[in-house]
């Protein structure tokens, strides 16, 4: 993905990425230690939402120059 002046979502999109990756990672884990599905269920949506606003946050940092 090359970095375009007219894409406002750059950085969301490597969020979602790097966001399920890091939740599915924090779900393997947390389901060593916690026998439930739950975890598998949760954790990488939660990784997923914490990526979609640290990419919503550094996109509105990069339009505001």
């Amino acid at each position: 993905m090359s970095k375009n002046k007219n894409n406002k979502n750059y950085y969301l999109s490597y969020g979602i990425g790097f966001g399920l990756l890091g939740g599915a990672l924090l779900g393997v884990l947390l389901g060593l230690f916690l026998d439930t599905p739950l975890v598998w269920a949760f954790t990488p949506g939660f990784g997923m939402l914490a990526g979609i606003m640290i990419g919503i946050i550094m996109d509105s940092n990069k339009n505001k120059k």
